[in-house]
């Protein structure tokens, strides 16, 4: 089981990097935003996408480990926490491991949250400043389309002298 621990330590250590990736790229996502430079955010879509995908597969990874061990603990894999498996590991050398770990993922992944939720905060204000300004600009234009002579004769039953109406 000790392998199995090792193993889920590494993929744990993997997600740390991925996130702390993903929090970079989420700061320069902000400047971005901020900075209202679409191609640049565009490029950081795209590669967060890419470390999102590379996050996904350490996730299956982590998931599956954890099946493992809970079965060789003879649990069944949705109970087993990874504080539980630290209580499980209390006075082994693994212990630590997962206790520093698991507080380094908890951690990046609060920092990442509260990135995201930031610039998430920041795309609905240029959002709402977008349709502030369209409707001002719509605002300013004529409410009604000009006028032409034909059209305005027909709609008052005039009929107009056109050159069709002069033959008849």
């Amino acid at each position: 089981m000790a392998g199995m621990i090792t193993q889920l330590v590494a993929v744990m250590k993997e997600q740390i990097e991925r996130h702390t990736e993903l929090y970079g790229l989420s700061l320069e996502e902000k400047d971005a935003i901020v900075h209202n430079d679409i191609d640049q955010l565009q490029k950081l879509v795209n590669l967060k996408n890419m470390v999102i995908s590379q996050n996904n597969r350490l996730e299956k990874q982590r998931v599956s480990l954890v099946g493992d061990i809970a079965e060789v603990l003879g649990l069944p894999d949705k109970d087993l926490s990874l504080s539980q498996l630290i209580e499980l590991m209390a006075g082994k050398p693994e212990e630590e491991e997962l206790k520093e770990v698991g507080m380094q993922l908890r951690d990046i992944v609060e920092k990442l949250k509260e990135i995201n939720d930031l610039n998430r905060e920041l795309l609905d204000s240029a959002i709402e400043f977008v349709e502030y300004s369209l409707n001002a600009l719509r605002s300013t234009i004529a409410p009604e389309p000009p006028e032409y002579p034909a059209a305005k004769a027909k709609a008052d039953g005039s009929g107009g002298a056109s050159s069709f109406n002069a033959m008849r």
